[in-house]
């Protein structure tokens, strides 16, 4: 085995590690090896292997019967996230929260980490049938507004290179998202129709931070109530709140939006 090919299945290893931490959340806090195994898509014996490792670390607890859970370093690991990002968060929520109301459904405020995309902070939707979504899951780039508008911004050659790691893309598909970036990032924002949840329609905008592209506002609901005049409203509304914060993050003296 050549060096290269030991730092390519190295990292390969770290990548799937790091992938079922992401399995846990909210709701799924507690899981099998089986259920890893199975949302990973890769061995019981890997899992096992990974387990091992993230047990002695400390990141992972065996609650018993099979079981695994997130131990609480990520309770301190989410209070220094939530520490370095407090500005982003805190001149956000204000417009997340207006959005909601002007907008009628759930807002959303969504970063790429590595090769995901993951809701940072959520305001939900006025209605009962509303978009269930948990802050800290981890989205695909290439599926939904927020995450694509994420892709979009991102250096051409790791663009390449993630599509290029999403087997099920095809060459005619992955040449698309290329020429479509362009436009995306020209415009600042897109649409999506069903491509996370069916029946959902979705919307987001760049926030940009002195120019350079720090995170995604969106918002989304089901289609059913949405019709195209409702959408363009909307867009209008999400462009003009993704303006707002990023004025607010390029002025480090501003106050957060609304608090004026």
């Amino acid at each position: 085995m050549t060096e290269q090919t030991r730092r390519r299945s190295g990292a390969e290893s770290s990548r799937k590690v790091l992938h079922l931490l992401l399995a846990f959340n909210e709701r799924r806090h507690t899981l099998s090896a089986a259920e890893l195994a199975a949302e990973l898509g890769i061995p019981m014996s890997s899992v096992y292997r990974y387990l091992t490792v993230l047990r002695e670390t400390g990141l992972v607890e065996d609650v018993g019967s099979g079981e695994y859970r997130l131990s609480p370093v990520f309770v301190r690991l989410a209070r220094a996230a939530r520490a370095a990002d407090d500005t982003l968060e805190r001149r956000a929520r204000a417009v997340l929260q207006s959005l909601a109301v002007a907008g009628g459904e759930t807002t959303l405020l969504i970063k790429r980490i590595g090769w995901s995309a993951v809701c940072v902070d959520r305001v939900d939707s006025p209605h009962p049938v509303r978009l269930q979504f948990d802050p800290g899951q981890p989205m695909t780039l290439h599926k939904g507004s927020a995450p694509r508008v994420l892709l979009a911004s991102m250096p051409a050659a790791d663009r390449r290179r993630y599509l290029a790691s999403v087997p099920e893309l095809t060459d005619r598909v992955r040449e698309q998202f290329e020429a479509d970036v362009e436009t995306v990032a020209r415009v600042g924002w897109v649409e999506s129709f069903g491509e996370v949840d069916e029946g959902i329609w979705g919307a987001s905008a760049v926030i940009r931070d002195q120019g350079e592209v720090v995170a995604a506002l969106g918002i989304a609901g089901p289609l059913y109530r949405l019709q195209q005049a409702d959408r363009a409203r909307i867009v209008e509304l999400v462009v003009a709140g993704a303006e707002e914060i990023s004025a607010a993050l390029a002025d480090g003296s501003a106050e957060a939006p609304g608090t004026g």
